[in-house]
């Protein structure tokens, strides 16, 4: 989730919208409007159109916004039910703690250094790049009451993870799929 000009917070993952979108231009550069004809959503939309009992993690890759409380509570009450906030950035993380203590936070590591500072920042969740997996680490990471999940399961060796009790998420693709279906049985 990204912010627009104005603060609004929107629903696109890169910074820039070239990839997706083939526009040359920063997304936090535009307003709100500017990026809604081009097809970027804003948050309060797409929280108006998911069930409340939808899980929604709220992957926040640069620091929040007022106007993204403001929607969340809006939405989902003071408590934000089934609403997750993760960051790949400590800091983001420390903003959403600082405004709302009680919101689930999820710290993003694509390294053991990273995911190691999940406990210390108050997070609840740790979400991992999958070669990070091993026994002792996610047993570690369980025993300081750790949530985890893990991205992306592509292949055989991955997906036996679906079968950890201790496991909360896994995001699957390609063969992944097909395997983590098969693990399942």
């Amino acid at each position: 989730m990204r912010f627009s000009i104005e603060g609004e917070a929107v629903i696109v993952h890169d910074e820039t919208l070239d990839r997706i979108f083939h526009v040359p231009r920063r997304v936090r550069d535009l307003s709100a409007k500017e990026l809604a004809d081009i097809g970027v959503p804003t948050l309060s939309e797409v929280l108006a159109a998911l069930p409340v009992a939808t899980l929604i993690d709220l992957e926040l890759k640069e620091q929040p916004s007022d106007a993204l409380f403001a929607t969340v509570i809006a939405a989902r009450g003071a408590a934000a039910e089934g609403i997750v906030l993760s960051s790949f950035q400590p800091a983001v993380l420390h903003r959403v703690k600082e405004f709302a203590p009680t919101w689930p936070r999820w710290l993003n590591a694509e390294t053991v250094e990273e995911a190691e500072q999940a406990a210390a920042l108050g997070c609840v969740g740790l979400s991992v790049a999958h070669d990070l997996l091993n026994d002792v680490r996610v047993r570690n990471w369980y025993e300081a009451g750790l949530e985890i999940a893990a991205w992306t399961i592509r292949d055989v060796q991955g997906a036996a993870w679906t079968r950890d009790p201790r496991m909360t998420a896994l995001c699957v693709e390609g063969e992944g799929v097909t395997a983590a279906r098969a693990a399942m049985r």
